[in-house]
């Protein structure tokens, strides 16, 4: 009977179709340790990968048709070693899309609005009326400015029709020139153009050798004072240190990241700072979206299994029914 490892206890319900196959898994909320994983890596006939996948552990799947990777973003796999060892690696892009777009929109209204600021200096005062001053405490209405997409995929499309239906301006960076399907009246520009030219910047790439640090302080100085930064792709494609600089010094209004430089510690600096919101790599926490990574992850693990060419190979190369 073929055996599937599960390298973390993410939630188990959409995993259900492996079944009867024997799913190994740490308990809820757990990871193998490195000797757990090396140990049981080679009597598995396929991985789910919800971490790091380097040489060391793929070398040690001896027998795996295909490691699956439990999310869109695949850096944490070393996709050119796996491929040196003739091994598919797939991931399920489709999964996080929504969940993902969703709060990249939260974090823009409620940074642009003063949500996370106000709630902390209500709750922290006890007499409150000077905050409902008129005038103290005016945040920026988002219609008529302009949304600058750094990245236009699956997640970037779908943040640029949030910015179209409130009204605002949708411009783009990317390698390539997106459909109109996918961009709709976007226009694409060169990053330093979209940086000096947006109110609102997002960025929706996925971290390549290329591009990281590709936010930093040449790049902090093209944008406005008003200006605001988002980030909920990859926190190494931000300096964090020339944020810090940015924000401390006014050159920017703003920022608010879900993604760190050096996750899971996040820089003390943009910690202290009123105008930015921090929050714990959430964009995929929810639970209806955790059962449908699993259920994608299964779909790829029971394709290879029965010979099937699983969706999304990133090293189609590799595969052989």
């Amino acid at each position: 009977m073929a055996k599937i490892l599960i390298t973390h206890g993410v939630p188990m319900s959409g995993f259900a179709m492996l079944k009867p196959r024997e799913v190994i898994c740490p308990k809820p909320g757990q990871a193998f340790s490195q000797e757990e994983m090396l140990a049981l890596l080679p009597g598995c006939d396929a991985v789910v990968a919800c971490g790091a996948m380097n040489r060391q552990r793929l070398e040690a799947c001896k027998k795996a048709r295909l490691v699956v990777c439990y999310g869109a973003g695949y850096d944490s796999i070393d996709v050119a070693a796996a491929t040196e060892l003739g091994l598919p690696v797939a991931n399920i892009p489709d999964s996080v899309t929504e969940t993902t777009a969703q709060l990249a929109m939260a974090h823009m209204l409620a940074l642009t609005r003063r949500v996370c600021e106000l709630d902390r200096q209500i709750r922290a005062q006890e007499t409150t009326g000077s905050l409902f001053t008129m005038g103290r405490t005016m945040g920026v209405l988002l219609d008529g400015m302009t949304l600058g997409v750094v990245g236009m995929g699956r997640i970037g499309a779908r943040v640029a029709e949030f910015g179209r239906f409130i009204g605002m301006r949708v411009v783009y960076a990317g390698r390539n020139i997106k459909p109109f399907s996918q961009a709709g009246n976007a226009r694409r520009l060169p990053l330093h153009e979209l940086l000096a030219t947006s109110d609102v910047v997002t960025l929706h790439c996925p971290l390549t050798p290329q591009n990281v640090g590709m936010i930093g302080a040449e790049e902090l100085a093209l944008m406005r004072p008003t200006a605001f930064l988002i980030n909920t792709s990859r926190g190494k494609l931000v300096q964090e240190a020339a944020l810090a600089d940015a924000l401390e010094q006014g050159r920017l209004a703003g920022a608010a990241l879900d993604v760190f430089e050096n996750e899971p510690e996040v820089s003390p600096r943009l910690k202290k700072l009123e105008n930015v919101i921090l929050t714990p790599h959430i964009g995929s926490n929810t639970l209806r979206t955790r059962n449908r990574m699993a259920e994608q992850c299964s779909e790829r693990v029971l394709d290879a299994l029965a010979g099937r060419k699983p969706d999304n190979l990133l090293n189609p190369e590799t595969w052989k029914a």
